[in-house]
């Protein structure tokens, strides 16, 4: 194991941040990339680190590792120190108004022009003729503001790996995946593992996150040459490890253990894996959620609990007005069927505010959108 520091180029005088790095394994085969809160206000996946390090670090002592791992156990330094009032108000960088999970996208021109006549017929090696294109891709980035440094840092690090596993939380919400409808099958591994029932498979050939960052180059150059090109293109995900207040050392040792036996089942660790008790899955897109936004003002209760199968037409929150002549709560609708998986922790809601979350059958809207800002 190697630790690192890593010092962002700083934004203002006397303003400095770090990132700190740990290194397991061996480089030279697969590659594996996790990391914790680039959203900073999102708590659980940054104690899951916690876990995952001192995990790692045994079995790397025994010897069990079949893989470079890195862990990057706080991704977002900038995001930490921006606290007001005692919060942390870490989405979005206070200098360009960015979220901290957009806008890192590598280019697809620069792709094609620089990569696209380099491939032949042997899958493995226009594996590596892609790591190492997409990596000088990155090293070739501004990083005029202190959020693209830190986007640069950590894709300089992350955007040749095999996997990628980026930590999240919803604000109050059952825990489920986000991960490319190309890559079902280890999307599908995940889960199992993890023992999320919820997966929200993403076109990545729209608007992406940080894990479609990985994952949208390999599908774009498929999709131009009309072949299969790659051997084994990059699987990243993000982990939605349920809500903010979902921080305990029972949940984050859970779902650290989730984390090493998907390792284990892609023989990235050697590792006895606990049995795993069947369970349903419910694999949909993304542009199968309907986000159920607040019409009025008020304060929001809910009658229906996370996991509850909503109908059509009937009730599942109220929202009390606070500036009726009289005491009044309105009725709100479920607008379709679907499971509720997500609501909202801001029990005062204004108009236009997401209150909910379901998972459908149906198409709620355009492929390649994201469902939050």
């Amino acid at each position: 194991m190697t630790f690192e520091t890593i010092k962002l180029p700083t934004a203002s005088v006397g303003n400095g941040a770090h990132i700190h790095l740990h290194r397991f394994g061996s480089k030279g085969g697969k590659k594996v990339y996790i990391q914790a809160g680039l959203h900073a206000d999102e708590y659980p996946g940054l104690l899951v680190a916690q876990h995952l390090l001192r995990h790692l670090q045994q079995l790397d002592q025994q010897g069990a590792i079949n893989a470079e791992i890195i862990l990057v156990p706080f991704a977002n330094p900038v995001g930490l120190r921006q606290r007001s009032f005692g919060h942390v108000i870490g989405r979005c960088d206070w200098h360009t108004g960015q979220n901290f999970n957009r806008n890192m996208a590598i280019n697809a021109d620069q792709v094609m022009t620089s990569l696209i006549g380099s491939f032949g017929d042997d899958l493995i090696e226009n594996d590596q003729l892609m790591r190492t294109g997409l990596k000088n891709l990155v090293s070739q980035r501004s990083d005029d503001f202190e959020i693209n440094s830190l986007h640069k840092i950590l894709l300089s690090h992350s955007i040749d790996a095999h996997y990628v596993l980026d930590l999240h939380c919803d604000d109050v919400a059952l825990p489920h995946i986000f991960y490319g409808v190309h890559q079902q099958r280890t999307g599908k591994a995940l889960a199992n593992a993890l023992g999320f029932r919820i997966c929200l498979e993403e076109d990545v050939t729209g608007t992406v996150a940080f894990d479609g960052t990985h994952t949208q180059p390999w599908v774009n150059v498929e999709n131009r040459l009309g072949r299969k090109i790659f051997s084994q293109p990059c699987f990243a995900a993000t982990l939605e490890l349920r809500g903010k207040s979902d921080v305990s050392p029972e949940l984050a040792e859970q779902d650290c253990l989730g984390i090493l036996d998907f390792l284990t089942h892609e023989k990235l660790i050697d590792r006895v894996q606990a049995p795993q008790k069947p369970f349903e899955l419910r694999q949909l897109g993304v542009d199968q959620v309907k986000m159920v936004k607040a019409l009025m003002s008020g304060i929001v209760t809910y009658r229906s609990k996370l996991g509850d199968t909503l109908k059509a037409g009937a009730p599942f929150a109220d929202v009390v007005l606070l500036d009726s002549p009289t005491a009044q709560s309105i009725p709100i609708m479920a607008p379709c069927n679907g499971v509720l998986f997500s609501i909202t922790g801001h029990h005062f809601i204004t108009k236009g505010d997401t209150i909910a979350m379901l998972a459908t059958d149906e198409q709620q809207i355009k492929a390649g959108t994201q469902l939050a800002f």
